[in-house]
């Protein structure tokens, strides 16, 4: 028995969106960039005391830079471009559902966000093994996380993408993501003293925290991962409601 038709079109046009990423060269160009990237920040991080502290400060920076990075390339324009560009007008023509076409899309972009995670990670499993003979017990669960924030970070850049043009949706999530999110949840925790567990970049703490977590303060995991749940939810759910109501012009 095939599966039911609307799960089977959300991977159709999954597959679609692999091909149009692979064709476009922009995941064999960010594969290399990657696999570039972490191979420079393992030799960068070779003189840490021990296996923990590399991982620590090796994974801390998949959080606050390549994850995010990755999501809005993979995330920023996906949606918007369907409209700004007019394709749209084949696509959702089609006896397909708007929110079938988000679905499937989220799940190519997704896949390609967990790559790049999973690179990075390898890499620094590698350098580990090589450099201290061990690789922390607790590198699993930090995988976890970072595939979760990984989640988040691109549900929340289709958000944007399906609401504004292409240049706008990219902007806006580098900013939200790289500048104002950081530097919120920085002024809060820093200078007021107040934890900003609701923000999202704050919660990517807890994947470099809960390989070897700091003397300072840190987000707690099972609230980071539940927040990073909630931004998964609430930015999808918006996403498909706003890709409903959006018009080609």
């Amino acid at each position: 028995m095939g599966l039911p038709s609307t799960p089977r079109q959300a991977i159709t046009v999954a597959r679609y969106e692999l091909w149009k990423l692979i064709k476009e060269w922009r995941l064999i160009g960010l594969i290399i960039l990657v696999t570039a990237f972490s191979i420079v920040v393992a030799k960068g991080l070779e003189g840490s005391v021990n296996a923990l502290q590399f991982a620590r400060d090796f994974f801390t920076i998949v959080a606050i830079l390549l994850i995010p990075i990755v999501g809005i390339i993979f995330g920023g324009n996906v949606l918007a471009s369907e409209f700004e560009r007019k394709t749209g007008y084949m696509l959702f023509s089609n006896p397909i559902r708007r929110a079938t076409v988000v679905a499937g899309k989220f799940m190519a972009c997704f896949i390609s966000v967990v790559i790049m995670i999973s690179i990075y990670y390898l890499i620094g499993i590698v350098s580990m093994s090589g450099l201290y003979g061990e690789v922390p017990a607790t590198l699993l669960g930090s995988f976890g996380l970072a595939i979760l924030y990984g989640c988040a970070v691109l549900s929340l850049t289709f958000l944007f993408s399906s609401i504004l043009s292409v240049m706008g949706a990219t902007v806006i999530s580098f900013f939200t993501l790289l500048m104002i999110m950081p530097i919120l949840h920085s002024v809060l925790l820093n200078q007021l003293m107040i934890e900003p567990w609701y923000i999202l970049t704050y919660t990517s703490g807890a994947i470099g925290a809960y390989i070897y977590p700091p003397a300072q303060t840190y987000p707690d995991f099972t609230i980071s991962a539940l927040v990073m749940t909630v931004y998964i939810l609430v930015s999808l759910i918006l996403c498909i409601i706003a890709t409903k109501r959006r018009e080609m012009r």
